[in-house]
């Protein structure tokens, strides 16, 4: 036969590989297509998450606070229950009252405003 003779299996088997060619390139569009779905349909749940786990925190520094509270106050009821001594000078310091030859001396904690130039230097 003739070299410029005329082979439908070779026509289809050029338009095949141009047909393969597109596929995988449609196959690897939709593949990142849905990867930034996926992406883009997570990013709310990472902020719930993040916000979530800022609550978390907030909520753990309260309960240390809270415990911190209530482990002083334990103790100053115990104070005040098995110490005659310290029963006393609460008790004089509510009442204001002092015994004759003391001085009391009183110190206040500045107090806060919310300007910076109100505090003394």
């Amino acid at each position: 036969m003739n070299e410029t003779s005329y082979d439908p299996s070779e026509r289809r088997h050029a338009e095949g590989g141009s047909f393969r060619t597109l596929n995988r390139l449609l196959i690897g569009v939709i593949i990142v297509g849905l990867c930034a779905g996926a992406v883009i349909t997570s990013i709310p749940i990472f902020k719930q998450y993040r916000d979530q786990h800022e609550k978390i925190s907030h909520l753990q520094r309260e309960l240390a606070q809270e415990k911190a509270l209530y482990a002083r106050r334990v103790r100053e009821e115990q104070l005040l229950k098995n110490d005659p001594a310290y029963l006393e000078i609460v008790s004089r310091d509510r009442l204001d009252v002092m015994k004759p030859g003391e001085t009391i001396i009183r110190l206040e904690p500045p107090r806060a405003t919310g300007s910076p130039a109100a505090t003394p230097r």
